[in-house]
């Protein structure tokens, strides 16, 4: 083996070992995210094809090290996990309180079938099925593309963030696929994985991948900030049964400027509103926000704002009872629907439909009319 092949198993393993630590960081951000309660069924799909290709770069990093593993034949089936995973984070992102559903235990099926190839021994199996997975998930991701602005409505001014990233997805799943391609070809010319150039620029690939995702992360882009701030908005003894520090002058004051900004209807109907973009609005750090809200309400920034929006609502219902519940949902600041309604019927113990009726026809509305 000369020089050059003795340098490029190396090369490729750094960028194994890159990959796979920052697909741990994603994993373990995504996780705690989900964990958070928001967008929990998005971020968990997202948290899970970030350990996939964690672990698929372990088992090609393993693979290149020790030839003779054993590992290399497994890595199909995280390839046929990876690509499920990641269109449900898409498909189950454009409403803060999805959950998973049965149904979407189907998305399993691909995983399950190179298992079975596996455990048969009919290895010729294998890549079509990865195949089928590719195109058919490709497909599925365009298709969601296709109708994006609707169905990721419910972000607000995030929609078009959001569609620049499932374009960079579709992209790099289009030149993984060729990639694929050439890998098997090569193979079959009898070339070896070790030195395999479409493997390297595979691998190099998610890297960028990898890379552009912590950078999002890090820098809290539309795409991670309507999950980012399920994450920050959390007092550290918010799950404790350990007492809380008492609020002191400066988280009043904070308070006070925190009540003005949200006493504007017109701030309160934005629905970008966020944690991390009230705190640059005040000149303030997100976490100070934070932490003067639990200390002062015993609550944390999204309950009080969704108190706000409500509060708002219910005001607005008052003032206007022709006005359709649409539009008071869009002027008090919900993009979605049934968040809207979640968070009403959370505070008011009943729908904003039932509400206006039992309003209507109480005695304050009946001295309205007269």
């Amino acid at each position: 083996m000369n020089r050059e092949e003795r340098g490029f198993p190396l090369l490729h393993v750094v960028i194994l070992v890159a990959t796979m630590s920052l697909s741990v960081v994603m994993t373990l951000f995504m996780t705690r995210v989900a964990v958070a309660g928001r967008y929990s069924a998005s971020s968990f799909a997202l948290s899970v094809f970030f350990g996939l290709t964690a672990t698929s770069a372990g088992f090609l990093l393993a693979a290149l090290l020790f030839p003779n593993t054993e590992l290399r034949q497994w890595r199909p089936v995280l390839a046929a996990a990876s690509l499920p995973a990641l269109y449900l984070h898409f498909a189950l992102g454009a409403d803060p309180d999805c959950r998973l559903r049965p149904a979407d235990l189907w998305h399993m099926i691909p995983t399950l079938m190179v298992i079975a190839a596996l455990l048969a021994n009919t290895f010729w199996a294998i890549d079509p099925i990865l195949f089928a997975t590719y195109s058919v998930y490709l497909l599925a991701l365009l298709r969601l593309h296709q109708r994006g602005n609707h169905h990721f409505r419910g972000l607000g001014r995030d929609v078009g963030t959001t569609l620049a990233w499932l374009r960079i997805v579709i992209g790099v799943i289009c030149a993984s696929l060729a990639l694929e391609a050439a890998i098997f070809t090569e193979l079959v010319r009898g070339g070896v994985l070790e030195t395999s150039l479409p493997l390297l620029l595979s691998t190099t690939l998610f890297f960028g991948l990898m890379s552009y995702a912590l950078l999002g992360a890090m820098g809290r882009p539309s795409l991670f900030e309507h999950v980012y701030d399920m994450v920050s908005d959390r007092s550290p003894h918010q799950d404790d049964e350990v007492a809380k520090p008492e609020p002191g002058p400066a988280d009043y004051a904070l308070m006070e400027r925190l009540d003005r900004f949200l006493g504007d209807p017109d701030i309160l109907a934005d629905d970008s509103l966020t944690l991390s973009r009230v705190s640059k609005r005040l000149s303030v750090p997100a976490r100070s926000v934070s932490v003067a809200v639990n200390r002062v309400t015993g609550r944390s920034f999204s309950d009080l704002l969704n108190d706000r929006r409500i509060s708002l609502a219910i005001r607005l219902m008052g003032d206007d009872p022709e006005r359709s519940l649409l539009d008071i949902m869009y002027a008090t600041g919900f993009g979605a629907k049934s968040n809207f309604y979640t968070q009403f019927k959370r505070r008011m113990g009943m729908t904003p439909a039932a509400y206006r009726v039992r309003d209507n026809a109480g005695p304050g509305a009946r001295s309205r009319k007269a």
